[in-house]
């Protein structure tokens, strides 16, 4: 396999994506290059002809297969899985990206670029610690930081004209009283919905490794900046094939769009004191689906044993996670309220009542 590499045309040093000016800059002499420019004019570049070599016991502790491939600069000996398609060499912090990893049938249709830095990745994080009152101090450390990275995730996005007919029981409900009696009027109203809607660019991640709830958290991504592939945009930054099809991707997105379909329709209906589904179908009358690659920034930092996993969209800056929470924190913050707010209590039970 071959490796492509992203030298500096003016001084041959490693260049990455810079998510600020959306273009590859050589962080030696500041160069920076238009990334379908540089592409265009260097698209035999500078490679290395990778040894496509594994062994059994090359293995993660999952059982994914590691393979070796060998740097074009300097010749070091990169471990990668299988998925992985963009990574840097360890010993000379080159850039590379196994170009055999997005050609033929694994090659996206765009890409979304990063546009939000590590550094914005890393003070987000820190301000997000910070708003939480009850997280052990360790965590606003930032040695305390196990890795973090920037990944472009492959995702399948769907788009679906969907069919709908729904029928309910409406209800409308009055209520009055004379000098002597109140009544209830109870009125029952067959009601009924029925025709299709589109929907665009419905996303599903298509790596096993990445967690499903975690992808589906950093949404939503604008895919008015969704650009056609070009192998420029990962210099940088970690990268992954797919290893999920679409196929077997579909029925998860498929859901999400039934959802929102019934949703919709259900939405269209108002002016009733209740409303019961009496049965409501759905059906696909066209569906198509695109590759892409999402921007991810992932961090994982380990407290006690256990490890904590945040992520955020490396394109509008959202960011999630989960915290433990310091009961030796929350007895600082908690006590002291409680214990105010019951002299209160008391002197205002002792002086007033």
């Amino acid at each position: 396999m071959a490796l492509h590499e992203y030298e500096c045309p003016s001084c041959g040093g490693a260049m990455e994506f810079n998510p600020k000016t959306q273009k590859l800059k050589c962080p030696y002499c500041d160069s920076e290059f238009d990334v379908k420019d540089y592409v265009a004019n260097h698209n035999s570049g500078s490679t290395g002809e990778a040894a496509d070599q594994y062994t059994n016991q090359n293995t993660t502790d999952d059982g994914q297969q590691l393979y070796i491939y060998k740097c074009g600069s300097c010749g070091g000996e990169i471990l990668a899985t299988e998925s992985l398609g963009s990574t840097k060499c360890p010993f000379c912090s080159n850039n590379v990206v196994v170009s055999e990893k997005f050609t033929g049938e694994f090659k996206p249709d765009y890409i979304i670029p990063f546009k939000c830095t590590k550094d914005d990745a890393m003070n987000t994080y820190r301000n997000y610690v910070k708003s939480k009152r009850l997280v052990p101090k360790v965590f606003l450390d930032e040695n305390h930081i196990d890795e973090i990275k920037g990944v472009y995730v492959p995702f399948w996005i769907y788009n679906a004209t969907m069919s709908f007919s729904g029928a309910y029981e409406g209800r409308k409900v009055r209520h009055w009283r004379d000098s002597t009696y109140e009544y209830t009027e109870t009125k029952f109203y067959d009601v009924r919905r029925a025709g299709t809607e589109d929907f665009e660019n419905v996303p599903a991640d298509a790596s096993k490794e990445m967690p499903d709830d975690l992808m589906d958290s950093l949404e939503p991504f604008d895919h008015n900046e969704m650009v056609p592939f070009n192998m420029g945009y990962l210099a940088g930054f970690l990268a992954n094939k797919y290893n999920v099809s679409a196929n077997d991707n579909m029925p998860r997105a498929m859901n999400r769009i039934k959802n929102s379909l019934i949703a919709d329709f259900k939405g269209t209906i108002n002016g009733y004191s209740s409303l019961r589904p009496l049965g409501e179908n759905t059906g696909i009358e066209r569906s198509s689906y695109k590759y892409a690659l999402y921007p991810v920034y992932i961090l994982n930092t380990t407290w006690r044993d256990k490890n904590y996993l945040f992520a955020m969209n490396g394109q509008s800056g959202k960011f999630i996670g989960n915290l433990p929470y310091s009961i030796a924190r929350a007895v600082k913050y908690y006590i002291p309220i409680a214990a105010l707010v019951s002299v209160i209590s008391f002197l205002i039970y002792y002086f007033v009542l």
